[in-house]
């Protein structure tokens, strides 16, 4: 094959010399076009000459139809007698009888004989009728031509049972390449592959017609057939054309040439339309010699590619056979379902990035609505990767989608769904990972600070611990003024600023060795840090308090209710900054101050039932009896119940055992 250079000139300097020739433009551009060096060669005359040396051999032939014309030969119906069958008759027009025709007329039957193929219509016999002109005899087709039926979708659909038209035509080309790859095995080159020359039989059946122009692509010393070497002359039909086909050098044509002709036969069931078209044969000529066919829109990528590969410009880049070709042509069938809900799923993903573009609507609706769209195109581009691993439009459009949905979530403010989705993501944008990582950085950062809040704030952590130390010391809260107040009530002594720091005091340690015992459980929380502090400003308050009435003279029975008014102002600002389930000790304060006001001398007990009131607040808020108390107990009673059976257990199994073992 000549470098591709050599053959865009050699069709340049062509093209002139064919525009010049009024015999082809004359010419249908869908007709076949036959070489006009026809003349019997040596090798040709003999043929001929042995065929009439036969004599008229027809008698066991009964025609009685036409069944079709062409521009040199008809078609007749016949029966062959001797097996009694109907069979179709090729012979020569009576204007066309000439040692040319004759001879095209038998190599015709020599290719078509020669190639014993499912898609090759079988030779029967090669015989003189009575006036001595040759006639083939054929098998008896009973069909259309794949032109008649490849734009008819409810012929195909109704006469073979075909649910997709599309499908069944790429499946008749499969069968044509078949066809083409053995004749090409058999060293014969078609040359004049389209639609017409195609027949489709009653039950599917698929038959290469019309060999007339065929050549051989090895001499095999018999000179039967013109060699493609030799072939320079325009020849085949101009709608499909493969560029090398124009003429004009020698060497032009080989296999790749008829995998243009299928390749344009392919072009053809996507189009609806040969390749080359034109208002005239110039137009034609030149879209041969250019050959860029140009797809409709919607051509799925993967066909696209194998159209254009078929039919380029130049052999060396085209299929290698024409089995490439039908391979090619079965893993885009099988890959077509993966392309269909590839095509689906692009939809949905259009209505994705409309829908998101689109502004204003009820916020919740339109992030239902994103997340439904994107979820229906997900599942249509995996589920097309499923099929097909290599099926790269789902690959792209997976990654658009999981882009789009990205970028939304940022928008949103869930980087962490985006981080989840980018994951997803082959070969992300390095911008788009920076983004996300960012984003989700800040966002931990806030969920951290929201959760550090949360532990913050949250009473039951450290619940336990507050209960007990608010128990003892409430309960020492209690017990020592109503201890004072008895002991004063006896007459033992009298009341003495001396008696109060002491007890003070000495509840202040005890409230540091529970706070330094607890501090753990203590410090976890905003409340029992605000508790701790209440209880240490409070004691240490009383402290200060009792140093100061004593140093500036005032009496035990005039500090009292100063001291109750102290503990209802702290019980007060308890309750409104740390628990508001406290202002009803609050209120006992406020009665306990009143009753110290008019009976000083019975402060102690006051202040005693108001702490024993704090104490009873503080455990109905935050102890939880069931959990703390009885489910322990049930489960130390539960606990020992075990060991008690188990301990029987043991006795009985040692009791049981023979003496001595």
């Amino acid at each position: 094959m000549p470098p591709s250079d050599e053959l865009s000139q050699t069709l340049e300097a062509r093209m002139e010399e064919l525009l010049q020739d009024a015999r082809t433009i004359d010419r249908s551009p869908s007709s076949t076009i036959t070489p006009e060096r026809s003349r019997p060669d040596a090798a040709g005359e003999h043929a001929i000459a042995l065929l009439r040396r036969m004599g008229p051999t027809g008698a066991g032939i009964e025609v009685r139809g036409t069944i079709g014309e062409g521009g040199m030969g008809v078609v007749r119906l016949a029966t062959q007698l001797a097996l009694g069958r109907e069979v179709a008759v090729k012979t020569l027009k009576a204007d066309q009888k000439s040692d040319a025709a004759t001879l095209k007329l038998l190599r015709e039957a020599w290719v078509t004989g020669s190639l014993e193929h499912p898609n090759v219509v079988p030779v029967y016999d090669i015989s003189l009728d009575a006036q001595g002109a040759p006639q083939i005899v054929l098998k008896k087709i009973a069909g259309a031509s794949w032109a008649e039926l490849m734009r008819d979708d409810k012929a195909i659909k109704k006469r073979f049972q075909a649910r997709d038209a599309f499908e069944w035509n790429v499946r008749i080309l499969v069968a044509v390449c078949n066809a083409v790859h053995f004749a090409h095995s058999r060293g014969i080159l078609h040359r004049d592959l389209k639609p017409e020359n195609v027949m489709i039989g009653e039950f599917g059946e698929v038959y290469v017609l019309d060999w007339g122009i065929a050549v051989a692509m090895h001499d095999d010393g018999t000179g039967r057939l013109p060699l493609a070497k030799d072939a320079i002359e325009l020849a085949g039909t101009p709608l499909y054309m493969a560029p090398e086909m124009l003429g004009g050098a020698p060497g032009l044509l080989s296999a790749r040439t008829d995998v243009y002709l299928l390749g344009a036969m392919l072009f053809e069931v996507i189009a609806g339309r040969a390749p080359h078209e034109g208002a005239h044969l110039g137009e034609i000529l030149h879209a041969i010699a250019r050959s860029k066919p140009s797809l409709p829109e919607g051509t799925p990528a993967e066909l696209a590619r194998i159209v254009l590969r078929a039919m380029d410009a130049d052999p060396d880049a085209r299929f290698e056979s024409a089995e490439q070709l039908r391979l090619a042509l079965i893993g885009f069938l099988e890959h077509r379902g993966s392309l269909k809900l590839a095509a689906e799923a692009e939809t949905r993903l259009a209505e994705l990035l409309e829908e998101k573009a689109r502004a204003g609507g009820d916020p919740d609706e339109r992030r239902l609505r994103l997340y439904h769209l994107f979820g229906e195109c997900r599942f249509g581009f995996l589920e097309a990767l499923e099929i097909w691993r290599d099926n790269e439009e789902a690959r792209a459009g997976l990654r658009r989608a999981l882009i789009t949905m990205i970028e939304l979530e940022l928008e949103q403010g869930d980087p962490k769904a985006a981080a989840l989705l980018l994951a997803e993501v082959e070969g992300a944008p390095a911008e788009l990972v920076a983004r996300v990582s960012e984003e989700r950085a800040k966002w931990q950062a806030e969920e951290e600070r929201r959760a550090k809040l949360a532990r913050d704030h949250d009473p039951s952590i450290g619940r336990r611990t507050r209960v007990f130390i608010g128990m003892v010391l409430g309960t020492l809260w209690t017990i020592a003024p109503f201890s004072l107040w008895v002991w004063m009530r006896t007459g033992h002594a009298e009341r003495s600023h001396a008696q109060a720091m002491i007890a003070t005091s000495a509840l202040f340690v005890a409230a540091v060795g529970l706070g330094y015992w607890a501090r753990d459980s203590l410090s976890r929380t905003a409340i029992n840090r605000r508790l701790t502090r209440l209880v240490g400003v409070m004691l240490g308050a009383q402290i200060v308090f009792f140093g100061s009435v004593w140093r500036l003279g005032v009496t035990p029975e005039q500090a009292g209710p100063l001291l109750m008014f102290l503990y209802t102002v702290l019980a007060a600002v308890a309750a409104a900054t740390i628990e508001a389930r406290l202002w009803p000790t609050v209120a006992v304060y406020v009665v306990g101050l009143a009753l110290a006001n008019v009976w000083p001398e019975h402060v102690f007990l006051f202040e005693s039932l108001a702490n024993l009131s704090l104490t009873i607040n503080v455990v109905a808020i935050w102890a939880r009896i069931e959990e703390d108390v009885v489910a322990p107990w049930r489960e130390r009673s539960e606990q020992r119940r075990r060991e008690w059976r188990a301990f029987l257990e043991r006795q009985r199994e040692r009791e049981s055992k023979p003496p001595g073992t």
